[in-house]
């Protein structure tokens, strides 16, 4: 066990380690030329990354803090400078973020659907348990139950990380991007 903690020291003391580190996280990326790194698809002439760079862009950021400032520097094999791949980025994460807005607000429907199920459940317990058979008011109980916990997780369990997602997706949003 202590060569466990040994080395989680030893990592953490490493100054090369984002996480650690004060300093804005850079991110240094080559690539051949834009088209490895655009979607072949736009709508509305907004362009976006293919999901491939955009997969690498979010296991490269997984040790980063989602406190700290995000910089993407691209360097062009081609010397082919675009500002497209800037536009790309950001209108690819702006969607993910407004994706992310509604995947938070269907979180809040459906835990306020089941707290209020689950309280109607439960109130229906104590007021009916002396007409209700007693296996039927235990059936009625355990329902009530699952649902007041199933709104206690969605709430406070699985939109946190939705909050998470969506801080990842701001910092993608402001990073500085420089593309040589």
């Amino acid at each position: 066990m202590s060569k466990f903690w040994n080395f989680k020291k030893e990592l953490l003391s490493n100054k090369n380690c984002p996480k650690i580190s004060n300093e804005d996280a850079t991110l240094h990326i080559e690539i051949n030329d834009s088209s490895e790194v655009l979607s072949n698809f736009t709508e509305d002439s907004k362009p976006i990354i293919n999901s491939e760079f955009a997969n690498f862009l979010h296991n490269s950021v997984k040790d980063i803090s989602v406190k700290d400032n995000i910089t993407i520097e691209i360097v062009s094999k081609n010397k082919e400078k675009s500002d497209n791949i800037t536009s790309a980025i950001k209108n690819y994460y702006y969607n993910e973020f407004i994706e992310s807005e509604r995947k938070l607000k269907i979180n809040l429907i459906f835990s306020l659907i089941t707290f209020l199920v689950g309280t109607f459940a439960l109130a229906l317990t104590m007021v009916n348990s002396f007409t209700i058979p007693k296996v039927v008011n235990g059936v009625i109980d355990i329902f009530a139950w699952v649902f007041l916990w199933e709104a206690v997780d969605l709430f406070f369990f699985r939109r946190h990380e939705l909050r998470y997602e969506q801080y990842r997706q701001m910092n993608f949003i402001n990073a500085k991007i420089i593309i040589k």
